[in-house]
């Protein structure tokens, strides 16, 4: 099983608005990663995402290229507990992208890398995409940051 993990594109501040849409940056960026992915051959079947709106705007953006449906789920917040999502993909066999927030994507990889969700493996960013791959046990296979493609 391959885990594709990818934090949110920028967003607005609460200040411009409050429900923190993505940016015009935001949104330039992950359709650049969207692109890329698509070019890379990435393919899964959904895209899970929290309740925020920026999240479920970067997962629309990577299901339009990638061929995906979008589920949001529960439990993906930024401060939310990685084990139960952690103990969910344990038994999962198909391939998954879930559009997230920090350090929510932080802690669930590094939870699955080391078994420590405090210990930062990864320097996740925005629209950044980070491949994990799933055989006896998690190891990374790559991570996608947009500004290595101009």
């Amino acid at each position: 099983m391959r885990l594709y993990l990818v934090q949110h594109g920028k967003s607005l501040s609460e200040a411009e608005d409050p429900r923190r849409p993505l940016s015009p940056e935001g949104r330039e960026e992950t359709q650049r990663m969207a692109d890329w992915l698509r070019e890379l051959g990435i393919r899964v079947p959904e895209i899970w995402h929290s309740t925020k709106l920026r999240a479920r705007e970067t997962a629309e953006i990577l299901a339009e290229a990638l061929g995906a449906r979008t589920v949001e789920k529960e439990g993906l917040a930024p401060l939310d507990d990685p084990l139960p999502v952690a103990e969910v993909l344990k038994d999962r066999a198909e391939d998954l992208l879930i559009a997230g927030h920090l350090p929510f994507l932080s802690r669930l990889t590094s939870l699955l890398l080391t078994g420590d969700p405090e210990k930062e493996v990864v320097k996740f960013r925005f629209s950044g995409c980070l491949a994990l791959l799933r055989e006896d046990f998690w190891r990374m296979d790559w991570f996608l940051k947009p500004e290595l493609r101009r």
